[in-house]
This record gives C-alpha cells, sequence and structure tokens, in this order.
C-alpha cells in the first residue's frame, strides 16, 4: 500500500532536510566533531544519537549501531539511517522535528518557518520544545 500524501511529503521533508545537514556535516573537521555538545557530550555523540533514534525509528527491531573508528564517517552514518527511515514509507513529523532541533543546536541556525509551518508547529520554539521531549540525552 502506497503511504497518502502526508506520509509522502513527511518523507520528501525528511528526505529533502537530512541530505542538507549531512552535507553541511560533511565539511566538518575532527577537531569540529570532538566540541563539546551537551548533554550528549561532543559533537559526534550528537549525530550518533541521532543516527541511532532514525534507525530505531525505522526498524521492526531494535538495532545497536556501531560507534565508528571515525567521526568523518558519522554523516554517512546518519544519511544511511535516514534514507532507511523514508524508505520504509512511514516517518513521522517527529523524526523531521528531532533532526531539525539538533541541526540548529549544532549549526547554530535558526529553523526555517517554512519547515515549522510545514511540520504544523505554531513556532519554532514549539517544534523544538516537542523535538526535545524525543531526545533520550
Amino acid at each position: 500500500m502506497l503511504p497518502d500524501r502526508r506520509g509522502r511529503t513527511v518523507s520528501a521533508l525528511l528526505a529533502r532536510e537530512a541530505a542538507s545537514f549531512v552535507g553541511r556535516l560533511r565539511l566538518f573537521t575532527a577537531a569540529r566533531w570532538q566540541a563539546a555538545a551537551p548533554p550528549f557530550g561532543t559533537r559526534a555523540d550528537v549525530v550518533h544519537h541521532l543516527a541511532q533514534w532514525l534507525a530505531d525509528a525505522a526498524g521492526e527491531a531494535p538495532v545497536r549501531l556501531p560507534r565508528l573508528d571515525s567521526d568523518l564517517a558519522l554523516p554517512d552514518q546518519l544519511a544511511v539511517t535516514a534514507d532507511d527511515l523514508v524508505r520504509t514509507g512511514r516517518p513521522a513529523d517527529d523524526a523531521v522535528a528531532h533532526l531539525l532541533m539538533h541541526r540548529a543546536e549544532l549549526l547554530g541556525e535558526p529553523v526555517p518557518a517554512g519547515l515549522v509551518a510545514a511540520l504544523g508547529a505554531p513556532d519554532a520554539a514549539a517544534l523544538l520544545d516537542r523535538a526535545r521531549r524525543l531526545c533520550d540525552g
């Protein structure tokens, strides 16, 4: 069965925003990955957390993602887990909100108003609050 129109819209949003974020993360140096990012530890820990969260959302059974030897490979791990969730045809608004929250934290950029509206949030603060509740960190 094909996902409904809303499901396709959320899938497209997740695919687009994940690709954009991954592209930016690929520019990080080793030192930038190791910068502090409380409460997770480092920026690398944040991205691993997000990749794990997306993998959990996509999977039928829990899978522990390995912590890669090189932080420089984390964008690829994030890209794969986001794509896995998109391919399920059932990503939720929460997945996009979670990704946007961590992107805003790591890149220091606000969530664009168009994305806030597309996700049905009254404002960016409400969207980010919703996403924070999803985090284990």
